[in-house]
């Protein structure tokens, strides 16, 4: 009787053994099915906040920063592979505007911080180092700022850009040219290359792009980056007669160059300065002496396009002052993740690329779409700005212009 008893507890031992044997296995296949969601999806950005680009490090970091804002008040993005929403978090790394300094600090958000995808910095010659690292890893990055055609005909698998190419740039100036009465449109150009990439491009797609039109380039001169007299430059292009001018200098040499147009009595009827006159500071240091001057910086606060004015109004309630055109194309970078990281329902890397690259969506750019090479196509990339009255008013496209182009550029004595 007593060997009937034990032989029965055993089995019911064996018998709840089993059950819960069966029930933790269960219990392992259901987290196997649901993978524990991170608390964020982390966003590395290597930007300029101290050194010489730290103002163009705070107009990508506050469009980044609103975009982002409004992603998580809606909750965060929604991935299916963890059937929930899941906020947005950017991590900001100090480049200190130096070059040297932004591979290791790279390395560090991605070996460290463990991002999923990287943003990035503020202007091309920061950016580029950027781009081989998150191809390196295969780690998307979205950039902003940068113009360069040869970094985007590497074969880089994992680099996108919303950013106007330096194709766009030319094409943009010509176009415009084009626009006015033939009569009155100017046909001299005088190109100021500064030395750097940028500048070397620019001049052969203005070079290229003007050969069939009724353009000569009359001038063509170089100044360095680090240059501060371009009185030399302006006096040559005066002699030549040129009556347009093409240049993309830093900031602090776009202001020397109009004080010292000014200064030699060179008014050309056409000034396009690309980057220096983008940002507010312009008027600022130059007063009545600014307007008239043209740039394009990819993105207009007058851009009549669905979302810009929620941008603009939530920018403005939080910083007190209009977004800047660098500004505006970091915001989409937000959109455009966000928009492909539900797409692809995964923080998988390969993944999230492939759905970056297959974009088509409508940002406060207008449509966007990525070529192979992962530079955008924006319908509205080419725009032009031009400073009047103290005021930046977009003039092109017309469809989208705030007013129309002020033209010509009077005498400085008509001022």
């Amino acid at each position: 009787m007593e060997k009937r008893r034990l032989s029965i507890g055993l089995i019911g031992i064996a018998l709840a053994l089993s059950l819960i044997t069966f029930l933790f296995m269960g219990t392992l296949g259901a987290f196997a099915q649901s993978p524990v969601a991170p608390s964020t999806i982390k966003i590395g950005c290597v930007n300029s906040i101290t050194g010489a680009g730290a103002l163009g490090g705070k107009f990508v970091q506050t469009g980044y920063d609103i975009g982002i804002k409004h992603i998580n008040e809606a909750g965060g993005v929604y991935i299916k592979e963890f059937d929930k929403k899941i906020p947005l978090e950017i991590i900001y790394v100090d480049n200190e505007s130096d070059p040297k300094k932004v591979t290791s600090r790279m390395e560090k958000l991605y070996s460290v911080d463990k991002v999923d995808v990287f943003f990035g910095s503020f202007a091309a010659h920061l950016i580029i180092p950027q781009l081989a690292i998150a191809e390196k890893y295969r780690i998307p990055i979205i950039a902003t700022t940068i113009g360069s055609t040869a970094e985007f005909e590497k074969g880089y698998k994992y680099c996108f850009t919303p950013f106007m190419a330096e194709q766009d740039q030319v094409i943009t100036f010509l176009d415009v040219l084009d626009s006015i009465p033939q009569n009155q449109r100017p046909t001299k150009i005088a190109f100021f290359e500064i030395q750097e990439e940028w500048g070397v491009a620019t001049g052969k797609y203005l070079r290229e792009f003007s050969a069939n039109k009724d353009y000569k380039i009359v001038t063509y001169e170089k100044y360095a980056l680090g240059a501060n007299d371009f009185s030399s430059l302006i006096v040559k292009a005066k002699s030549a007669g040129a009556d347009a001018l093409y240049t993309n200098p830093l900031p602090p040499q776009g202001i020397i160059i109009v004080k010292q147009m000014k200064e030699l009595d060179w008014a050309p009827k056409f000034a396009y300065i690309m980057r220096s006159a983008d940002t507010a500071i312009w008027p600022k240091n130059l007063g009545k002496d600014g307007d008239y001057i043209c740039h394009t910086g990819g993105w207009s606060f007058h851009l009549k396009l669905p979302g810009v004015e929620k941008f603009v109004q939530d920018f403005k309630a939080a910083y007190g002052y209009l977004p800047e055109p660098a500004t505006g194309t970091a915001y989409p970078c937000v959109q455009i993740l966000a928009d492909a990281l539900q797409r692809a329902g995964t923080l998988d890397k390969d993944k999230v690329r492939d759905a970056i690259a297959s974009t088509n969506m409508i940002t406060i750019m207008g449509p966007m779409k990525f070529k192979p090479n992962g530079r955008g196509e924006g319908k509205y990339v080419r725009n032009m700005s031009q400073w009047q009255n103290g005021k930046d008013e977009l003039v092109w496209p017309k469809d989208q212009a705030s007013s129309p182009l002020a033209y010509p550029m009077p005498p400085w004595k008509d001022r």
